[in-house]
């Protein structure tokens, strides 16, 4: 019996290389990544490709994202073109499930209550706001080509290879000798999940068949700052200080409820955040 295949848009990013490499693993699919060095996203010249190689009832999973590098207008706009792009009614008809990589961000930087995935978004910068975009524009498009669609809005990933984070940039401070600069105050909380972690969700998601939106989080109570730069502490094995920085933007302060995929996939478990950081143990610089 042949494979069902997988196509991996941003295989070499930090997320899409952490797919590509353990689904290649898995064995269980016909694997496919493709990077933007291998097909512009943008361009219309993509599409007939992207039909070549799906062939029919692929599942294409889009992890692609010119904002992760880069949050300026001109990554907003090119983030837009490839969404509009991807939503092809040529290129769908031969995808039987498109699996989007969006963002928690899409809720804004605070909530009263514990979010659910059918809570209102807040999107309030260029990040989140083309994510919401991506979100409406493959909802309409899925469903007028009645392909199946799963939306999957993880935290903050980290896990090694990270070069971004703040867990990163925490350990970085403590591991170069200097104070941990935290931009924020007592109220910000931030969400995480360790790529492996998506991974394997994700793998689920397609095994099992499960449409519809999943706010994928580790711990729906996130972590403080200063717990993390405790976790930060004790990876690198020294203390080396807090240095408070003002911002005058609102700090992150969300709550989950994550009740929607515990029910889906009872028995998952997430890495501890404490667990997960120690694979930056003496890779920071």
């Amino acid at each position: 019996m042949a494979k069902s295949k997988i196509i991996i848009l941003g295989r070499r990013g930090f997320l899409g290389s952490c797919l590509y490499e353990n689904f290649s693993k898995d064995g269980e699919h016909e694997v496919v990544g493709l990077s933007s060095a291998d097909l512009d996203l943008t361009s219309e010249e993509a599409i007939p490709k992207l039909v070549g190689i799906s062939g029919q009832n692929a599942v294409m999973i889009m992890a692609a994202s010119a904002l992760n590098k880069e949050k300026s207008y001109g990554a907003f706009w090119k983030e837009i073109a490839m969404f509009n792009n991807l939503a092809n009614p040529e290129l769908l008809g031969h995808v039987k499930h498109f699996i989007l990589v969006s963002s928690t961000a899409i809720y804004g930087h605070h909530s009263d209550v514990p979010i659910v995935e059918s809570s209102p978004v807040k999107p309030d910068d260029i990040y989140s706001t083309a994510k919401l975009i991506g979100e409406i524009m493959f909802n309409r498009a899925c469903q007028d080509s009645k392909v199946n669609l799963t939306i999957v809005r993880p935290g903050i990933l980290y896990g090694q290879g990270d070069n971004r984070s703040p867990l990163f940039r925490f350990i970085n401070d403590v591991y170069a000798g200097r104070p941990i600069e935290m931009h924020g105050d007592d109220s910000t909380r931030l969400v995480w999940l360790h790529k492996e972690d998506a991974w394997r969700a994700i793998r689920s998601i397609i095994n099992e068949g499960k449409t519809g939106d999943y706010n994928i989080i580790a711990d729906g109570n996130g972590t403080s700052l200063k717990n993390l730069a405790e976790v930060a502490f004790n990876v690198c094995g020294k203390r080396t200080g807090i240095k408070m920085v003002q911002n005058a933007k609102i700090s992150p302060n969300l709550r989950f409820d994550l009740s929607k995929f515990s029910a889906d996939f009872p028995g998952f478990e997430f890495t501890r955040l404490e667990d997960g950081a120690m694979e930056y143990r003496l890779k920071a610089v």
